[in-house]
């Protein structure tokens, strides 16, 4: 998870050195990032008097109703913590737009002025962000709107509509149907495990399948065998190769979205004790992807296999952040680490078979940047594109952030 400083003011040594624009994040700016660059800053001074401490309040929506896992119905009207890059964020029932409230002072004040006094500017929102009111008027001064474009980005939770927040749930469940009959998913490509299959992923497509088949007669053997699969992929994971933690990451995945999206099953107790197991799984396979770089028979062998980790980290992410819609009136909990993940922008090298990838893939993948991250993907997308150009992987991150605006990626 990264966050940025208020207190950086010079840009990091990579870009300064190529003369490009840094957006100041850390541990790494956007574009160290993605390129894959050594991102390091010159260490600043600081002053000796230290920032107020600020807390945002974020508006609350309609509240949706929902059930929560462990203390009955989900409500917003209590506060609720979240870290928010130095600052706290809360939303409660007692304000229906933003304001930050200094240590000094109660009273609040728009999304503007909390952004002046912060020294960030708020991004465009991966989703819709809650209702605030418009400024009354535009800054006078120029030198101040132009400091204000400069600033770094900030990505901060938000809530989603009821719409979405289904759609949600039925394309993530749509993963296990897709397991059970194809053995694959939009975060396991087809032919990731064609030469080699992982006994946990084995295990998931079995399972998948015996899921389909679910009755309330054989629900407990259902959930009895995944708790054990589980036990067993906790019991191996210090031997795991990368390979093996790849297999295990994308199989828990499967588990969690059969026991958390479906409430016949009774599992979701368990389910949700597993979600910081995922979590921790997730980031160290991700660490490891660096530390351990794969290269593999074939350049279609290599990146297949690349993509479909960094699409795994992502969906990983991505259902704790469903969930947290689902359970907590909408609210997406994960936007700051969603929005740090890169992947592959073009659909084609997912569906593009083996023997084309190197002639009609390739050669794009080479000759430009080819790796996006969310907030770049929904701003690339626009009413005018064919919905049937994305694969299942960019439809659910675009129905999710840009479902409201184009209902046809929720169909």
């Amino acid at each position: 998870m990264h966050f940025i400083s208020a207190t950086r003011k010079k840009s990091c040594t990579a870009c300064v050195k190529s003369k490009r624009r840094c957006d100041l994040e850390i541990p790494f700016c956007r574009r160290c990032r993605v390129k894959g660059f050594d991102c390091s800053y010159p260490i600043p001074t600081l002053k000796s008097s230290s920032a107020p401490d600020r807390n945002v309040l974020v508006s609350r929506q309609t509240v949706r109703s929902s059930s929560d896992l462990s203390s009955g119905p989900a409500s917003v009207d209590s506060a609720t913590v979240l870290p928010f890059h130095g600052c706290v964020l809360r939303h409660g029932d007692s304000s229906q737009t933003s304001s930050v409230a200094g240590s000094s002072s109660s009273s609040g004040s728009s999304p503007e002025s909390w952004q002046d006094e912060l020294g960030v500017t708020a991004a465009p929102l991966l989703l819709d962000s809650a209702p605030s009111k418009a400024p009354s008027k535009a800054p006078s001064k120029a030198p101040l709107q132009l400091y204000r474009t400069l600033l770094p980005e900030v990505i901060v939770p938000t809530y989603l509509d009821a719409g979405r927040v289904q759609y949600l749930a039925r394309a993530l469940r749509s993963f296990v149907s897709s397991m059970a009959y194809t053995g694959a998913t939009p975060f396991l490509h087809q032919t990731l495990w064609k030469k080699q299959q992982p006994e946990s992923y084995q295990d998931c497509v079995s399972l998948s399948a015996l899921y389909l088949c679910k009755t309330s007669a054989n629900n407990a053997l259902i959930t009895n065998t995944i708790n054990f699969k589980i036990a067993k992929l906790i019991a191996a994971s210090h031997t795991w190769s990368l390979a093996e933690h790849l297999a295990a990451v994308q199989t828990l995945i499967v588990y969690q979205i059969m026991r958390l999206f479906d409430a016949s099953l009774n599992a979701r107790e368990q389910a949700q004790k597993h979600s910081l197991l995922l979590d921790a799984w997730a980031a160290s396979l991700w660490k490891r992807s660096f530390i351990e770089p794969v290269v593999l028979a074939t350049s279609h062998e290599t990146w297949v296999f690349n993509e479909s980790l960094r699409r795994t980290v992502m969906i990983a992410v991505f259902v704790r952040c469903a969930w947290s819609t689902y359970t907590r009136g909408g609210l997406a909990s994960q936007l700051h680490v969603l929005a740090s993940i890169p992947f592959t922008r073009d659909a084609k090298a997912w569906k593009v078979e083996e023997g084309k990838w190197d002639s009609d893939v390739l050669p794009e993948l080479l000759e430009k940047n080819s790796l996006t991250v969310y907030t770049d993907y929904t701003d690339w997308w626009s009413h005018d594109k064919e919905v049937g150009v994305l694969d299942g992987f960019g439809r659910l991150l675009l129905g999710a952030a840009r479902g409201k605006d184009d209902p046809r990626l929720l169909r």
